[in-house]
């Protein structure tokens, strides 16, 4: 149903009767709408350029920031590298050099680096593509490092614990306690042969004290011989330590050990006797390395004081006859 409504007519000085229809309202709707779209375009096409300026601006920004993060992380990696290569440094010249072990190889080290570069293609096409691959590839690099430097650190440990097993092993101590000593008789080098009279290689050392006197062994070891041997030796036992250390103990009156048996520094393995080519109760102490006969005397820095060992040095060095 149409409604109606009144204009004012300005000839007649009164009001007309004005229908109006469906016709009539959507006409007017329509020219509301699109004056509306109108007024909303020139509205957007004058603020189009302010608005991409700012939002320029606000990525702009964003960007910026996000290099300066890069870089100060670059930075920090940078710093943790430096350290690791001081650790690596002490690594070698320090605690293996005190084992005397060989350093890390430098190519376990490296092993890993470069790489396949297509993985990194991932980061192609990124904001600071170039400064995002450099950091990957620091991270990736000291990853790798801090793997090969742990492990190196796991043999250290080894080395700790296996040091403190040769120190026990060691011969370090005299064979016959001090206060059972009668005198250093021999020095290890060439003397004279007691009962032949020609000079004669002289192996070890020899120490004299009354018949019975407890031997003892001068570090951990097992016993490989206690017996009688022929070539002038007498009664021997011969321990090994390990490490390429042997030790033997001639001229004994009785054993106290037996093959086999395991035995601690310091502790009794025999008498001291006059048996075998001697001409007089004492022990003939012997020290070898990887088979070859040593001076003992440089093995007694548990047992002696630093006056004590320098005497004893003197006494060996002295150009006796063996007995």
């Amino acid at each position: 149903m149409s409604k109606v409504k009144y204009k004012y007519n300005e000839d007649t000085l009164s009001y007309d009767r004005v229908e109006v229809t469906w016709r009539n309202r959507l006409k007017k709707l329509s020219f509301h709408l699109v004056s509306g779209i109108v007024i909303a375009l020139i509205i957007v096409a004058f603020s189009y350029s302010t608005i991409k300026k700012w939002g320029k601006s606000e990525i702009e920004v964003d960007i910026e920031a996000t290099e300066v993060q890069l870089l100060e992380q670059l930075e920090r990696l940078q710093d943790f590298e430096e350290v690791l290569q001081d650790i690596e440094s002490r690594d070698t010249e320090i605690y293996r050099a005190l084992f005397n072990a060989e350093p890390y190889p430098a190519y376990k080290r490296l092993a890993g680096t470069g790489g396949n570069p297509n993985k990194y293609k991932k980061f192609e096409g990124m904001a600071h593509e170039e400064l995002v691959i450099e950091l990957n590839k620091k991270v990736e690099q000291l990853e790798k490092a801090l793997v090969a430097q742990s492990i190196s650190f796991d043999e250290v440990v080894s080395l700790v614990k296996r040091k403190e097993e040769m120190l026990r092993c060691i011969p370090s101590i005299q064979p016959i306690n001090n206060k059972d000593l009668t005198r250093l008789a021999s020095g290890f080098g060439m003397r004279m042969h007691p009962v032949h009279r020609i000079l004669k290689m002289h192996a070890g050392l020899d120490f004299t004290a009354n018949t019975g006197t407890n031997i003892y062994s001068t570090g951990d070891g097992v016993v490989v011989r206690a017996d009688s041997e022929m070539s002038g030796y007498g009664n021997l036992v011969i321990i090994d330590h390990g490490f390429g250390y042997q030790t033997r103990y001639a001229h004994c009156q009785a054993f106290k050990v037996k093959v086999g048996q395991k035995v601690k520094r310091g502790d009794v393995i025999a008498l001291l006797g006059n048996t075998g080519v001697s001409t007089g109760p004492h022990v003939h102490y012997e020290v070898r390395k990887n088979g070859e006969a040593v001076d003992p005397v440089h093995y007694f820095f548990n047992d002696l004081t630093p006056e004590e060992y320098q005497q004893v040095i003197e006494i060996a060095s002295r150009p006796t006859s063996s007995l």
